[in-house]
C-alpha cells in the first residue's frame, strides 16, 4: 500500500506508514467506509470577522436609536422622570430630557426672553414683558381672567398666529390663560419644524410672563394634557 504523503510502498493491511502518517482516513482492513484523502475531508469556512462586526454594531446602533426615543416618550410622560428649572425670574417643571437651546426665531422686541429649552420631543420658551407705569396702574391687580378682558377688549397682544385666531381661556384652577395652535417653529423641537404651540400668558403686579410649550403637531392628542401641565407648574419670579 503507498503512502499518499511520502510514496512509501507499505505492507497491505498496514494502517501506518512507516514516515509515521496514517495510510488512510477512512477504509482500510475491516473498515466499510470508503477510503478518504485530506481534500475530500469538509472544512468549516471561517467567517469574515470585519462584517460580522460591523453586523453587530449596526444592530447595537440600531436598537440603540430606539430605545433613547422610547425613553424619550417615556419621559415626557412620566412625572417621576420631570426636573424643576429654576431659571431667570420663573421655576417649571419639565422632563428631564429638555436641555437648554438658542431659539433662532426672532422675538419682540418689547419682551425678554428669559429661557428657552428643547428635545426632540417638545420644549418650551419664556418671555417676560414689563408694564410701563401706567400699564401698572391698570392691569397691575388684576387677575387672569379680569386680565383676559382687558387683553381682548384693548388688543395689546396680537392674537391670530398664520392666520388662525387664538381663542384664550383661563385655566380652570389657575392663574393664566392660554390658547392653542398650529404653527411653525424653526428649531424649537428636533423632530420636526411643524408643531402644536400653546401660548399662555400670566399676569403679575408688575408685568406679565408669555410661556410657550409645544410639541410635534400631529402628536398633540398625545401630549396636549402634559405641556398644559408644564404650564400649571410655572411659578413668576
Amino acid at each position: 500500500m503507498k503512502c499518499m504523503y511520502c510514496g512509501q510502498d507499505n505492507p497491505d493491511g498496514a494502517v501506518f506508514c512507516v514516515c509515521g502518517r496514517p495510510l488512510t482516513l477512512g477504509g482500510g482492513y475491516g473498515n466499510p467506509f470508503p477510503v478518504q484523502t485530506p481534500d475530500m475531508v469538509p472544512h468549516r469556512k471561517a467567517v469574515p470577522k470585519l462584517p460580522l462586526i460591523l453586523l453587530i454594531l449596526a444592530v447595537l446602533g440600531v436598537c440603540g436609536f430606539i430605545g433613547y426615543h422610547l425613553y424619550l416618550e417615556k419621559s415626557m410622560t412620566d412625572e417621576s422622570k420631570w426636573k424643576t428649572i429654576d431659571g431667570k425670574g420663573y421655576s417649571i417643571t419639565v422632563p428631564i430630557a429638555l436641555k437648554e437651546g438658542k431659539m433662532l426665531t426672532v422675538n419682540d422686541s418689547d419682551g425678554e426672553l428669559l429661557g428657552f429649552y428643547t428635545s426632540e420631543e417638545a420644549g418650551f420658551d419664556v418671555h417676560r414683558y414689563n408694564y410701563t407705569d401706567v400699564e401698572k396702574k391698570m392691569y397691575g391687580g388684576l387677575d387672569a381672567q379680569a386680565y383676559l378682558d382687558a387683553f381682548m377688549a384693548n388688543g395689546r397682544r396680537k392674537i391670530s398666529i398664520n392666520g388662525q385666531e387664538l381663542k384664550y381661556q383661563v385655566r380652570e384652577g389657575e392663574d393664566y390663560f392660554y390658547a392653542g395652535c398650529n404653527r411653525h417653529c424653526i428649531n424649537h423641537i428636533g423632530k420636526t419644524d411643524e408643531v402644536y404651540y400653546i401660548d399662555a400668558v400670566f399676569p403679575t403686579k408688575n408685568g406679565f410672563y408669555v410661556v410657550d410649550v409645544y410639541c410635534a403637531e400631529d402628536e398633540k392628542d398625545k401630549y396636549e394634557a402634559v405641556l398644559l401641565k408644564w404650564l400649571d407648574s410655572f411659578e413668576p419670579a
